[in-house]
């Protein structure tokens, strides 16, 4: 099948708009962890800081590109989507009134294993029983969130991000703002952790304000569909093996590093992962209309176009997360301490080794999230599975011998092993030829022009010795990440165009594109009145 796709009409554009504006919310809310991190840093030391990422875990929603405890938004936004095709507001409600049965089973059930479990964690863990209170805030904080994202989903599942992203940076800047003060007074963890409670209880409120003022017919007045409740909790089952897999991925190198090195190491893994994360956010937001877009497709009964959308989202999701990963590794340090200054340089192999394992990751990202929109998770769930087995043993493994290090490593080659069987079984099943075809015309030369840039870089740093300096110095170091940038760059796109990885269509596609945000920018409303 030809790589070289083209924008797809109309369709096209509604995918473009929603990716638009999840990528206004997700910069937004990268943006705002990377200037508040240095903050909470200067009010927490570094035991505390990881005290606090440890309890992060549980209510991980609010913490941005990370993965929920519990998450069952891929189910909510593939119903709604597929009800509002046709109109059914009476089938939404029904599916909004068994989310928030089963949410609510689930928050009483979180909460009380939680206590329960409340020694032994903190035993395993070396978590100072001082942080007890907040620990109970945090778990209610979580079973809370669970219902605003739930009714998130009812904007992303009819497909106006825009108004699930600005409700999004809303609360963030009242969470932002929480965080400063409560730390400010000081109240430290536990203030953190109010805040976290506050912001919850308040999203719930502020969400479903927003819904019934966008669709008023939504009133969730219908009686509890056990029927329906059956057959989400089915087809949930299979994505949150996937959110499970994500969970341990993202989370329990944490808790091996905390068990095994202390709370002390887990600062510095965390701010290697939070950089890491940031650098996977905007292929992430590539991928992030993709289930509600191919659910609809689905819908429709429209195979050709969910291959060709499939097709086009890995060709431009590898172009630039093979760029962002491998000019990541290359400018590790010099990222670290312009963000947090000296002290942190024992994160920068971390941050080098995480952004291998996170690049993986999103590669594998269309397929999973086609594989969703069709009806078909399973593809993701068995090779989640495969992630989740793999990160403990491997990081468990390896911390030993080489500390940080080797949990980081262990998480990325658990990444690489899932991608690869994600990329096999899916296009062996699902669009039904081998995966070396997507592996020639897609990753290769990419992966090529990644090595190929950062060598150029090492190079011109061998011509320009001086550029050493002008890393030591903070202030200079901005300057120093611009001309890197520009000598990276130009040698990338050098060998996409050489190889033929960009094409004449590609530049059609990109134009297309420039043209089509230029008037969004000019005209919002009317561009989003023309798509729905």
């Amino acid at each position: 099948m030809d790589g070289n796709v083209t924008f797809l009409g109309e369709f096209s554009k509604k995918l473009v708009t929603n990716t638009f504006f999840n990528f206004l919310g997700r910069c937004w809310s990268f943006i705002l962890t990377l200037l508040l991190t240095p903050y909470i840093l200067s009010r927490l030391d570094v035991h505390d800081f990881g005290t606090w990422v440890l309890m992060t875990i549980f209510i991980s929603a609010f913490n941005p590109g990370q993965v929920p405890l519990f998450d069952l938004g891929g189910v909510f936004m593939k119903y709604i989507s597929e009800y509002q095709t046709y109109d059914d507001y009476e089938g939404i409600n029904r599916v909004l009134v068994c989310g928030l049965f089963f949410y609510g089973l689930f928050g009483i059930a979180l909460t009380s294993s939680g206590v329960l479990l409340e020694r032994p964690l903190f035993h395993l863990f070396h978590i100072s029983d001082g942080a007890s209170s907040a620990y109970v805030l945090v778990l209610i904080a979580s079973a809370i969130s669970n219902i605003s994202a739930m009714l998130l989903s009812v904007f992303k599942g009819i497909q106006r991000m825009d108004k699930s992203n600005s409700l999004e940076i809303g609360l963030s800047i009242l969470n932002a703002a929480g965080t400063i003060v409560f730390l400010r007074i000081g109240w430290g963890i536990f203030g953190l952790a109010a805040n976290a409670l506050l912001n919850a209880g308040l999203a719930v409120i502020v969400t479903w304000w927003a819904v019934r003022q966008m669709i008023p017919k939504i009133e969730m007045s219908v009686n509890l569909d056990k029927t329906l409740l059956r057959d989400m909790l089915a087809y949930g089952v299979k994505m949150q093996v996937s959110s499970i897999g994500g969970l341990v991925s993202f989370q329990v190198p944490k808790l091996i590093i905390s068990r095994f090195l202390g709370t002390a190491a887990v600062s510095f893994y965390e701010v290697s992962s939070r950089l890491a994360l940031f650098m996977r956010a905007l292929p992430l937001v590539m991928i992030s209309a993709l289930i509600p877009a191919t659910s609809e497709l689905r819908a429709r009964k429209d195979r050709d176009r969910i291959l060709q959308t499939y097709l086009m989202a890995s060709k431009y999701v590898a172009m630039l997360t093979v760029a962002m990963a491998a000019f990541l590794i290359t400018e590790a340090r010099s990222v670290l301490t312009l963000w947090l200054g000296r002290g942190f340089e024992s994160s920068v192999v971390l941050v080098q080794i995480l952004a291998i394992g996170f690049g993986a990751n999103i590669l594998g990202g269309p397929a999973s999230q086609t594989g969703a929109g069709v009806g078909r998770p399973e593809y993701d769930m068995r090779g989640t599975v495969l992630l989740a087995v793999l990160t403990p043993i491997l990081g468990i493994a390896l911390v030993h011998s080489f500390g940080a290090a080797g949990a980081a490593a262990g998480t990325t080659l658990a990444f690489c092993a899932a991608t690869g069987y994600l990329l096999v079984a899916f296009h062996r099943d699902y669009v039904r030829n081998s995966v070396k075809t997507v592996l020639e015309t897609i990753y290769l030369r990419p992966i090529a022009g990644g090595v190929f840039g950062a060598l150029a870089v090492k190079g011109f740093h061998t011509l320009m010795p001086q550029l050493s300096v002008w890393d030591s110095v903070r202030y200079m170091i901005p300057m120093k990440i611009a001309v890197d940038f520009g000598v990276f760059a130009a040698s990338y796109l050098v060998v996409l165009v050489v190889f033929r990885q960009v094409t004449a269509i590609d530049w059609n596609n990109f134009l297309s594109l420039i043209s089509f945000g230029l008037q969004l920018l000019r005209h919002p409303s009317r561009m989003l009145s023309d798509e729905n």
